[in-house]
């Protein structure tokens, strides 16, 4: 990739992220405080769903993204209702058990969303993320 290439990639990224810091990487940081890696997963949840709106991607009822919490693996973390994915921020996010109820966090959480997202992260233990 050309350094211009590079700084068009940084620079769109930026826009989409805003002022977190870009560390190129070859996967994940490392945390050793699990709620430290918490603020981090919902922060690039938010971003996810920023991505999702400047890529075209369906938002509101057609396209759902959630995270598995690192502090309780048995809940995730999801977006709420009512909310452009343009302008998601981790604050609009909520944390739900399997069952359906929201430990954390306040809102309308999409019914199908639920249904989807819950199932997958239920049957499968290894699976952090899932996007559609």
């Amino acid at each position: 990739m050309s350094k211009d290439q590079q700084a068009k990639k940084s620079t769109m990224v930026q826009g989409v992220l805003g002022d977190q810091k870009i560390i190129d990487q070859f996967g994940p940081p490392v945390f050793e405080d699990k709620s430290e890696e918490q603020a981090y997963l919902k922060q690039r949840l938010a971003a996810s769903f920023r991505l999702f709106a400047h890529y075209g991607f369906d938002d509101g009822l057609a396209g759902h993204i959630t995270v598995r919490d690192p502090l309780d693996l048995d809940t995730f973390w999801v977006n709420t209702l009512g909310i452009h994915f343009s302008k998601i921020c981790a604050s609009d996010l909520v944390r739900m058990d399997h069952s359906g109820q929201i430990v954390e966090g306040q809102g309308l959480v999409n019914t199908a969303a639920f249904m989807i997202h819950s199932r997958i992260h239920a049957a499968n233990p290894q699976v952090n993320a899932v996007a559609h």
